[in-house]
């Protein structure tokens, strides 16, 4: 071995019938001098002995790849140009503190926990295709990704089996294939955690135990996370929870995702979160006890497009919850499912505000047997593809009436020159108010939906002050054929002329103006005049009322009030 390093050779003992070294003969060749600036390098050895290379601080790289360590390896503060153990077998790996210019363990096999607690790697870290009992690496520092496509994490203890608390990792995350296991912890947890590139998770499993979610990412950031066809699953906590995590790139949860969690207040929780670009979920998302997604108080500066995904809860709240969040782009939200086997709301929209177009699909989410949603405080600056449904969800499928949800819509309508539309929207919204609000005076507050479309349609105030001049017509004629008229005081007995009548029938219709001047025919007082007479105070009282409505409609004072 001393021979091959100072020549700069690989040791092959892969074929040799005596393949075994002393540990703490590499130990004492690292420290040596002469070697050569390739290192040592050896392949296919038996390894006896603890390596202990604990704050060693060595100048040539070390290569162990395709050995059997009989015992742990100790790295502590250990300081190597580069460590590979591509292949190996070994029963543990300490190393928190060490630094290094390259580290790789594919393919290798650890019985028990890599800890590379606050250790530095100044170049990449290759953990693909390995298998360990758990792995530590909170503080870990790589200048470079972290590849551990295939990694496969068996643990069975509290705790996390993939610990990246407070990790700089500049480059990429990629756990693509990955299989991250814990019985009884959490799977993946990386808090406070910064990742200069994206986290990739596509073909991945996470499962966590009786006491753990299986993907924790709080106050952390990145460059983005794409899931795709990844399983989660949680026996206890969150299949994810993102909270106030920024991703500078899209969130895709995409191509077969499947999240579910058993025990838990969100299947997908993300509060504070922030993204910069887009959040795409195609999947299924289950949650037996909880809701499915919640995202509160979120930022997405592009879209948030949900489709092609189940979703499914038993929430007293909502199974999809995006709450109180702004949404730089549209909100196309149409998934093949959408159920909440709870006491709650199957879709919560309350206090966001959308910049893009609004792809909710209404009539598709009123078609299903049970959709109750909460829209108050919702915004958004274009009308709805089909308002009539829009309607029918605000006054049939929310539990309490809001005024807010009707302004809106009948805001965007106003906007976009609909003014028809908008009005037909602020009516509707005062039916709603008289079935499920509080009106005050409810046989009013029907009178005036009635008689003016709440002051939305004053023209019907002027239809009914006409219909009441027709009325009083029909009074003067009738009551003249039956002598019910008598010319006025030193008025000849020609006064009452077909025009007269009229007048007086304006005079007693009309309240507010009298066409006639000084009356020229009047009611007598035999049996037809009085009866006219009850008849006229009858008109009188409808012409006054409708009168008056008519410039309170078209002065906008019912509206006002």
């Amino acid at each position: 071995m001393k021979r091959a390093a100072e020549a700069g050779e690989e040791l092959d003992l892969s074929r040799r019938g005596n393949n075994v070294l002393r540990a703490t003969a590499i130990r004492d060749l690292l420290r040596a001098d002469g070697l050569d600036p390739l290192g040592i390098r050896v392949t296919g050895a038996r390894i006896t002995g603890e390596l202990d290379l604990e704050f060693v601080r060595a100048s040539v790289p070390l290569l162990l790849d395709d050995c059997v360590f009989e015992e742990s390896l100790s790295f502590l503060r250990t300081e190597l140009p580069a460590l590979s153990l591509h292949g190996s077998t070994f029963p543990g790996l300490l190393g928190e503190g060490m630094r290094t210019g390259y580290l790789g363990l594919e393919n290798s096999r650890c019985g028990g926990t890599v800890d590379l607690d606050n250790a530095r790697v100044d170049g990449p870290l290759l953990l693909s295709d390995s298998s360990m009992w758990s792995f530590r690496g909170g503080g870990l520092q790589v200048s470079r990704s972290v590849v551990a496509q295939g990694l496969f994490v068996r643990a069975d203890h509290e705790g996390d089996a993939l610990w990246l608390d407070g990790c700089d990792i500049a480059g990429e995350l990629d756990l693509e294939r990955a299989v991250i296991v814990n019985g009884s912890g959490t799977a993946l947890v990386a808090n406070n955690a910064k990742i200069g590139g994206k986290i990739t998770l596509d073909d991945a499993l996470l499962k966590a135990g009786s006491d753990g979610a299986a993907l924790v990412l709080i106050d952390s950031s990145a460059g983005g996370l794409t899931a795709r066809a990844t399983v989660l699953r949680s026996d206890s906590d969150n299949a994810i929870t993102l909270d106030g995590t920024h991703f500078r790139a899209e969130v895709k949860l995409v191509a077969g995702f499947d999240a579910r969690s058993r025990r838990a207040g969100e299947t997908i929780r993300m509060i504070d979160t922030r993204i910069d670009a887009g959040l795409v979920i195609r999947g299924s998302v289950r949650a037996d006890s909880g809701q499915a997604l919640s995202l509160e108080r979120g930022l997405i500066g592009a879209s948030i497009t949900i489709k092609d995904s189940v979703f499914e809860a038993d929430s007293d709240e909502s199974a999809v919850r995006i709450a109180d969040s702004s949404v730089a782009g549209e909100l196309v939200f149409k998934p093949e499912k959408l159920i909440n086997n709870g006491d709650g709301l199957e879709l919560s929209l309350g206090g966001t505000k959308v910049g893009g177009l609004l792809g909710l699909d209404v009539p598709d989410l009123l078609e299903a047997e049970i959709f109750t949603v909460a829209v108050d405080g919702f915004t958004y600056p274009e009308p709805p593809e089909d308002t009539g449904a829009w309607l029918t969800m605000l006054r049939d499928c929310t539990f309490a009436y809001h005024p807010q949800p009707y302004q809106q819509l009948a805001a965007v309508h106003r906007a976009a020159g609909h003014e028809h539309t908008a009005r037909k929207v602020l009516i509707a919204q005062q039916r709603d108010l008289r079935r499920r609000g509080d009106p005050g005076n409810k046989l009013w507050h029907w009178f005036l939906g009635v008689t003016l479309g709440y002051g939305y349609r004053p023209a019907r105030a002027v239809a009914g002050l006409v219909i009441t001049f027709l009325l009083a017509l029909c009074l003067v004629w009738t009551t003249n054929a039956y002598n019910g008229l008598t010319p006025a005081k030193d008025r000849p007995a020609d006064a009452c002329s077909p025009v007269n009548r009229i007048s007086l029938a304006a005079d007693l219709a009309i309240p507010l103006v009298k066409l006639g001047g000084t009356p020229r025919c009047e009611l007598a007082n035999g049996p037809a005049g009085q009866w006219a007479t009850g008849a006229g105070w009858v008109i009188q009282i409808l012409g006054w009322s409708f009168a008056t409505l008519s410039v309170a409609g078209f002065t906008g004072l019912v509206r006002k009030s």
